[in-house]
């Protein structure tokens, strides 16, 4: 394993609630006129983990989710 966890944003699914920025600010982003969150990183380490997995389960549109990468 890297230690790192891929982030997956559907664009789809995404209303730009923000909640995701509120909680990792440092890696969403939702730019001004843009009806959806953005990703600033795609990626976290390990120990960003909990922070995201806060992300995932707040997001009222279910639109993001993770993929723990193997080395």
């Amino acid at each position: 394993m890297t230690g790192q966890v891929e982030i997956l944003l559907d664009t789809n699914l995404c209303n730009g609630y923000g909640v995701c920025v509120t909680i990792m600010p440092d890696v969403f982003d939702t730019p001004a006129g843009s009806p959806v969150a953005v990703l600033l990183r795609d990626r976290v380490e390990a120990d960003e983990t909990d922070d995201l997995d806060e992300a995932i389960r707040a997001c009222p549109a279910q639109a993001l989710a993770k993929r723990e990468l193997a080395s």
